[in-house]
């Protein structure tokens, strides 16, 4: 109680005796309810001090929560809470201490430091004191015990997140410096030729030719810059929508490869292809093959004429696929590699045929394939070539069954996952249902009822056409009769079975297994 409550109290009750019994049934109903105050936040404990001959401090039974030890814990400690106080802070919080009850100081103040709580783990306190004078000198205190952990490291995060800010920003500045020159260079190029070209008709038609050859050179190597910042750009912003599903691998790397014939023809390089059958990835069909064929057209770039560059693809770690493009080029400087993928850091050098780069394309390429939620990596040797490594997710192996009996799905279900355990069923009771899940993914295979209501089985299928654009998907459609009308359906939309709904079991899993290998 303060000198004020006590005066009123002294007022009120003439009896000393009484007196005493009403100030311990008050200071016992006051620690209570600070206590109950204090138990209903998981961070906050109070301290009560007496200091006469030895100081007497007692602690709310909310420190526990904030400490891991009971107020009987820390009042058999040698030192009290300072037993728990970090080494590091426990000479300043002593020195604060002693200052404090000297009473040279002002009446509140405030300490911040750690303990080591009962997990042997850090905690940050705030601790906020209030003096009790008497003729001048301190005779007790109390406080208000926070723990700051949270702020302390929330703090810290917001620090960290400035610093990387300022980062972001230094590097951006120094990457519109470096874009500003690269996009102003080419222009002095074709406006110096341009302008011989319009002024003199002396030229000859091989000068000219020449002439013209610089400009177009020039022309090409800007719009390749201007693409691949306005890629960037996209994908930075999301702009650009990620579509995933379920692709054959190799299918797409065979398209990716077909559409590079005319520069590995000029340079007579041979691209090797080792990609297994059935590696189905779920990525973006686009962005994926744009990503394969910047790291491919780099490789021709800095191959040899008459060399070789091989492109493969395996399981990597559990969920993901792995794609390697190798070549037996010039390689990569030890210096140079320290460049690769950074904004603020200009690479670009000429090719072996002197072939010339806008610098972006890896950075463009390294943006994908995080879009993708793939990694990229590399290994390069000066003079020995250069390998590019990129993961990307594979895609779940799923079996979608489609039919409005719901009997028919269960039964099915378990017989499927009996014989074919490695693949999740899917269940849907019409085609709305079924679209709804292939919107995320595509599976393996779908086995589909003819007849349904609302969309049948030629409805269904026409639509999952639209998406999977290779016929990654294999499709089984069920009928009750299976005759000329019921191919002719389905024709349009290529499906792999057509067969009656009464098929045996062990038939119905003989035909998926021949689809999954």
């Amino acid at each position: 109680m303060d000198n004020m409550n006590k005066d009123n109290l002294d007022k009120l009750i003439g009896d000393k005796e009484l007196k005493k019994k009403v100030e311990a049934l008050i200071n016992e109903r006051v620690k209570f309810e600070l206590d109950r105050f204090a138990s209903s936040f998981n961070k906050i404990f109070f301290t009560e001090a007496k200091i006469g001959k030895n100081i007497d401090i007692k602690y709310s039974s909310s420190i526990k929560n904030v400490a891991g030890y009971s107020a009987n814990d820390i009042q058999e400690l040698p030192n009290k809470l300072a037993s728990i106080i970090h080494e590091d802070d426990r000479l300043r919080v002593k020195n604060f201490m002693s200052d404090f009850l000297s009473g040279n100081g002002s009446e509140e103040t405030s300490v911040s430091y750690r303990i080591i709580n009962s997990n042997e783990e850090e905690v940050c306190l705030n601790e906020k004191l209030k003096a009790e004078f008497d003729k001048g000198k301190v005779i007790g205190y109390c406080s208000v015990i926070i723990d700051i952990s949270d702020i302390r490291n929330e703090r810290k995060n917001i620090e960290a997140v400035n610093e990387s800010l300022l980062d972001l920003d230094k590097m951006k500045d120094k990457f519109i410096s470096i874009v500003s020159h690269d996009l102003k260079s080419p222009y002095t190029t074709i406006l110096g030729f341009s302008e011989i070209l319009m002024n003199d008709d002396s030229l000859h038609e091989k000068e000219r030719n020449e002439y013209i050859s610089y400009i177009y050179d020039g022309s090409k190597l800007q719009l390749n810059l201007i693409e691949h910042l306005l890629d960037w750009s996209r994908l930075r912003t999301s702009r650009t929508k990620i579509e995933n599903q379920r692709l054959d691998l190799r299918n797409l790397i065979s398209a990716v490869v077909s559409k590079l014939t005319g520069l590995t023809i000029r340079k007579n390089i041979e691209i090797s292809q080792i990609v297994p059958l059935n590696i189905f990835i779920n990525s973006d069909e686009n962005q994926l093959s744009k990503a394969i064929s910047d790291i491919l057209s780099n490789a021709i770039k800095f191959s040899y004429r008459d060399s070789k560059i091989s492109i493969s693809a395996d399981k990597f770690k559990s969920g993901m696929i792995e794609i390697v493009v190798k070549d037996r080029g010039i390689g990569i400087t030890k210096e140079d590699q320290e460049k690769l993928f950074k904004l603020d850091q200009k690479f670009s050098r000429k090719g072996t045929d002197g072939e010339a780069g806008s610098g972006m394309g890896l950075i463009v390429v390294k943006e994908i394939i995080d879009k993708l939620h793939g990694d990229i990596w590399f290994y390069s040797t000066e003079g020995k070539g250069s390998e590019f490594h990129i993961t990307i997710p594979e895609a779940k192996n799923q079996i979608l069954i489609v039919n409005p009996s719901e009997d028919y799905i269960n039964e099915k279900s378990k017989v499927i996952s009996k014989k074919i355990p490695n693949y999740e069923i899917i269940k849907a009771q019409n085609g709305f249902a079924a679209l709804e899940h292939l919107e995320k993914e595509l599976p393996s295979v779908i086995i589909t009822a003819d007849e349904m209501p609302m969309m049948n089985g030629a409805e269904l299928i026409k639509l999952i056409r639209n998406k999977d654009k290779y016929f990654s998907v294999s499709i089984i459609v069920l009928a009750d009769e299976v005759n000329d009308e019921v191919n002719k359906r389905y024709e349009p939309h290529i499906v792999d079975h057509i067969l009656e709904s009464k098929i045996s079991d062990s038939e119905l899993i003989h035909t998926i297994n021949r689809l999954l290998k």
